[in-house]
């Protein structure tokens, strides 16, 4: 590879002097159709969206999903530090969030792992080949995309194919780290593809111990993992056409107990993730388009444990999908959405319980409603049907008023309704190895709650956008697992629904374009976590919340060939009781070279002051640290 980039250095550099600096589009004229189910621009959207786009992806040199995550403002991640530990996305301090693809939700039924309420591992998503861009809608989502969406909805939209083109993606670097990835597309009369094969690969990785300061080897933390998207695209006629998405992701990884434990040196988990769907898009030009889709999930785990005597975990999730979406425009000042979803989920856990089976039917509704020529109302309403707690309604309104031609100001109001998962609800007596007992709850209640988010859009001027935000959430009845420990010293776990969870929390974030070569982009986030279990009087704050306040700040640079970006994020006010310092600030650099039109050289180097961290609270204090300082270098190369 070091050959290839030399050759193709040698031979380019007339060109590469030669390329300009690329222009930024004003973010917030970007049109969003997470936030509500009508397409909106992201500053008339009526809520705290994120976007990050193609053009991001590409010069930070992203890897995956969750590398996407870790750098928006007001995000947090959940992670155990290693590549094949489970990874969640807190959206307003919340776990319970809707993971889609296209609009098409990927949660399980059943909880992700390690009793958090998260119900999807970011890990089971295939690499960002084929990503156009990450919508992050944060607040109540529950109106219009039902379970789960309690902290907000992340929804991934996949590319289509264009031009005929292949690419050869390769990078190597810390850890004996490789990623290698082949995408190809193309069109041809009224047909277009994407496909993305991949393929990554990792030796157990090192971390700084928090105590002596040496850089530490994790055992069994090494990982390997394929992927391949496809999608193909249909032409039918000028307003309709077919899509067809395949994912699929398999990998293996290493499942160490943490740097402090002695247990299970061995442990690995194996598993698959195989999902299809096909739609019929239809009134695709008009400003409402629609669609019909069926589709399948399939996601199975297979865990290999040697901690109390050998034993192995199987469980497998299937869910069959129908849904429809549709839109009209009533008159000159009311556009109307609705759609109907259908959705059945099988899981079968071996050991556990079997052949649990969960239906869901939905229906929504929203206007958007014009009043005079500033304000904007969009009420909605929807109502599911589920198997086993019948039916409930979940309302939600929006208030979006234009001050003037740069600025909105907005008023968000939705309820949230979230089922007990399987887990939650039907996991039997078991005794692990005699020291450790897991049961169910089958009287546990649905968690509901409310959330109340406003903000501004701004506009300061042609080069710099300001966007900010307060919410405030409570859930009621929310559900939670705790442990206990029985005269016989045997910790008992079970959930139970806690009669209160409240979180608060705050975000301001500014984008600016300081001249035609540097960008700017700063953002910070205040989060507030409390709950109120059983007869307590009070409220007592959560001490697992990773990010009390975050902080980001990028700076990028970029002039002809070269593209250079350099972003450091930060968090204070962590609880010690927790975690191994009440702050860090990691700082991770991204650098292109574009050798030709075909051609970029490219290199990150992350936690480039080897800082100490963890960003996961729900354990023994640094037992689970992120990597150490680590770099990958790489080549792209098209044809």
């Amino acid at each position: 590879m070091a050959m290839g980039c030399a050759l193709l250095l040698q031979t380019s550099l007339a060109f590469a002097a030669a390329e300009a600096a690329e222009t930024a589009a004003t973010t917030l004229d970007q049109v969003v159709v997470t936030a509500n189910r009508i397409p909106s621009k992201l500053s008339e959207a009526a809520a705290n969206v994120a976007v990050v786009t193609r053009e991001e992806i590409e010069k930070k040199n992203y890897s995956t999903v969750i590398d996407v995550l870790k750098d928006v403002n007001g995000v947090a991640i959940t992670s155990q530090g290693f590549a094949g530990a489970e990874q969640h996305a807190l959206l307003n301090g919340d776990q319970r969030v809707v993971i889609m693809v296209d609009g098409r939700r990927l949660n399980f039924n059943k909880l992700a792992g390690n009793y958090e309420r998260a119900t999807y591992d970011l890990n089971a998503l295939p690499m960002l080949d084929n990503v156009e861009r990450i919508e992050i809608l944060k607040g109540a989502g529950s109106a219009q995309y039902g379970s789960d969406a309690v902290g907000g909805v992340i929804n991934i939209i996949t590319r289509a194919g264009k031009q005929n083109r292949t690419t050869l993606d390769i990078n190597q670097g810390s850890w004996g780290t490789g990623n290698y990835s082949l995408t190809t597309e193309g069109s041809q009369k009224d047909w277009s593809w994407f496909v993305a094969a991949g393929k990554s690969h990792q030796n157990s990785f090192s971390y700084k111990n928090y105590r002596t300061g040496e850089v530490v080897k994790m055992p069994n933390s090494a990982f390997d993992k394929n992927n391949l998207t496809i999608r193909l695209d249909k032409k039918i006629n000028a307003d309709s056409s077919l899509t067809f998405n395949f994912e699929h992701v398999d990998d293996h990884k290493g499942q160490p107990w943490g740097a402090i434990s002695s247990f299970c040196p061995d442990d690995f988990l194996n598993s698959l993730s195989n999902n299809v769907a096909i739609t019929y898009n239809y009134k695709q030009r008009t400003e409402l388009p629609a669609y019909v889709r069926a589709y399948q999930n399939y996601y199975h785990y297979d865990m290999t444990s040697y901690s109390y005597g050998y034993s192995r975990s199987i469980y497998s999730n299937r869910e069959y999908g129908v849904e429809w979406k549709d839109g009209w425009r009533l008159d000159k000042n009311n556009m109307l959405a609705a759609g109907l979803e259908w959705r059945n989920t099988g899981i079968t856990y071996q050991m556990y319980y079997s052949d649990k089976s969960i239906t869901n039917v939905g229906a929504y509704v929203e206007d958007k409603m014009s009043l005079g020529k500033r304000w904007t109302l969009t009420p909605g309403v929807r109502y599911d049907n589920h198997s086993m707690f019948g039916g409930h309604a979940t309302p939600r309104a929006s208030l979006n008023y234009k001050a003037d031609a740069d600025t909105d100001i907005y008023l968000s109001w939705g309820q949230v309704f979230n089922a007990p998962t399987t887990d939650d609800l039907f996991w039997p007596y078991s005794s692990m190895g005699g020291y450790y007992i897991v049961q169910g709850n089958p009287n546990l209640k649905p968690e509901t709650g409310n959330t109340t988010t406003i903000g501004i859009n701004k506009k300061l001027n042609k080069t710099t956008s300001m966007k900010a935000s307060y919410f405030y959430s409570d859930l009621k009845d929310a559900i939670r697992w705790d442990s206990t420990i029985l005269p016989s010293g045997i910790y008992y776990s079970t959930p139970s629904n806690v009669d209160s969870m409240k979180k608060q929390g705050a975000e301001i974030s500014l984008e600016t374009k300081l001249s035609p070569e540097w960008r700017l982009s700063a953002g910070y986030s205040w989060l507030k976590m409390e709950s109120k279990a059983g007869s307590a009087a009070n409220y007592v704050a959560d001490v697992t919340n990773p990010q009390p306040n975050g902080y980001r700040l990028g700076v990028n640079y970029a002039k002809k060939a070269w593209d250079v970006s350099l972003n450091l994020t930060g968090a204070t006010g962590r609880s010690l009781e927790r975690f191994s310092s009440s702050s860090y600030w990691v700082l991770d650099l991204a650098v292109n070279y574009k050798i030709d039109k075909n051609a970029k050289l490219y290199f990150k180097w992350n936690n480039i002051t080897n800082q100490a961290y963890e960003v996961w609270g729900n354990s023994s204090i640094g037992n689970f640290p992120m990597p150490a300082s680590n770099w990958q270098i790489g080549l792209k190369y098209s044809f």
